[in-house]
């Protein structure tokens, strides 16, 4: 990756919105403005014309000096028409003027990283925020971006680098008996704050992939049931077609819907009945794996149908309570009656959702391993205080480990694995 180099990027998506974003960064990004467009005054998005030699093409534009900008270098920020020709040339008119290129996956937060604007992990934040697919993901992937956990790991480097310091120096002068850099106490007690404050980590941290995992929640029944019907209510839009006839709903149709402060995934599928044909064979399969995989069952049993056989992840609904022959504790869709007591009972049933915080952060498997490997290091350093060599060799594995978060001391090999998940652009 040449930090030298001017990058261009399409940083918004290409699609059917009116504009998109174009971004420019690197020493030469301001070539073009006696060129191709003027620029204005740092920090300030105006309106300008951008050639495209015969024609010009109306604009806005922003620009950054590198002290203030996010990749630590100067930047320029193009919003375009979204048209696929025109971001091209664009794109190639940026390139031939200023002798940059494409950018490549995760390049802008590398840049951002290697000029000291973040750290590793506030990286692999950012990272996390773009792919969050629900609200606990965006919660623990903003903590890792706003410097949560680096703030708490680069505490206890400043420990571990003070604490090796000293060890050192005592071996260096091992042979003046009156000096001594620390004393076995002190060693002993800068170890354990150290081995604690990790574990604290390690014991209250939840992992990003559990959370991107929501819990299912299905809506079962025999056909008829007003599965469909709830269905609607719970996500707040017609989603599915509700008919009388039997067998409308054939396939497992999902939405994202909270019960309560609980995310979930609530899926309506085909209603329990017996195969007697290959379509609805089919159906009956898909719907036995679902309830089987599902975290909760909303079984509904709509008037004159029979009740299941008790399971502990289902929650009995009687349906159709506007029906004169309707159960007595009977949910009404039509008339509003019973839904928010259904909600709570579901919220309740699926207990505590994980919810990143300041003293529970969200882990990626990367930083598990090298907090595991860093109060490994320090228990043996624990375990070798009577030998400052060995102690030392402990403290700096320790350290590598801990720098490996940050990106203090991190291998190129892993810098090159955690900016290539990115998408071009950011």
């Amino acid at each position: 990756m040449n930090l030298e180099e001017t990058i261009i990027a399409v940083s918004a998506p290409r699609g059917s919105s009116v504009k998109t974003l174009i971004r420019m960064s690197g020493f030469n990004a301001f070539d073009i403005d006696s060129e191709l467009c003027p620029l204005p005054k740092p920090r300030i998005m105006t309106k300008s014309l951008f050639s495209l030699g015969d024609d010009t093409l109306p604009v806005l534009v922003a620009t950054f000096e590198a002290a203030r900008s996010y990749t630590g270098q100067n930047t320029v920020e193009i919003q375009c028409p979204n048209n696929s020709h025109l971001i091209d040339m664009v794109i190639q008119k940026l390139i031939d003027v200023t002798g940059g290129r494409l950018a490549e996956a995760g390049e802008f937060t590398a840049r951002a990283f290697f000029n000291g604007r973040l750290t590793l992990s506030e990286a692999e934040g950012v990272c996390a925020t773009i792919s969050a697919s629900n609200d606990a993901e965006l919660k623990g992937a903003s903590l890792l971006r706003e410097g949560a956990l680096a703030s708490r790991v680069e505490h206890v480097s400043t420990i571990l680098k003070k604490t090796l310091g000293l060890v050192e120096a005592g071996i260096d002068f091992t042979d003046e008996e009156d000096v001594v850099a620390i004393s076995k106490e002190d060693l002993r007690a800068n170890i354990e704050a150290c081995s604690c404050q990790i574990s604290s980590l390690l014991d209250n941290n939840v992992s990003m992939t559990a959370l991107h995992a929501l819990p299912l929640v299905v809506i079962a029944g025999l056909p008829n049931a007003g599965k469909s019907t709830l269905f609607n209510a719970l996500v707040g839009f017609e989603r599915v077609v509700v008919n009388p006839e039997e067998g409308t709903t054939r396939d497992a149709i999902s939405e994202q819907v909270y019960f309560g402060s609980r995310e979930t995934i609530l899926s309506d599928i085909a209603g329990i009945e017996h195969g007697t044909d290959a379509i609805t064979e089919a159906a009956q399969n898909k719907t036995n794996r679902m309830m089987e995989q599902a975290d909760l069952v909303i079984y509904c049993v709509a008037p004159h149908h029979p009740l299941p056989n008790e399971h502990s992840k289902y929650v009995i609904v009687h349906t159709k309570g506007d029906e004169a022959d309707s159960h007595a504790d009977a949910i009404s869709v039509k008339e509003g009656a019973g839904l928010d007591a259904l909600m709570k009972q579901v919220e309740s049933q699926l207990g505590e959702q994980l919810n990143p915080n300041e003293q529970a952060l969200a882990l990626l498997h990367r930083h598990e391993q090298l907090l595991l490997s860093a109060k490994t290091s320090l228990e043996q350093a624990a375990a070798d205080t009577q030998v400052p060599e060995l102690v030392a060799n402990s403290l700096r594995n320790a350290l590598d480990a801990v720098g490996g978060i940050t990106g203090q001391v991190t291998p190129d090999e892993v810098l090159g694995e955690v900016f290539s998940s990115f998408c071009v652009g950011k």
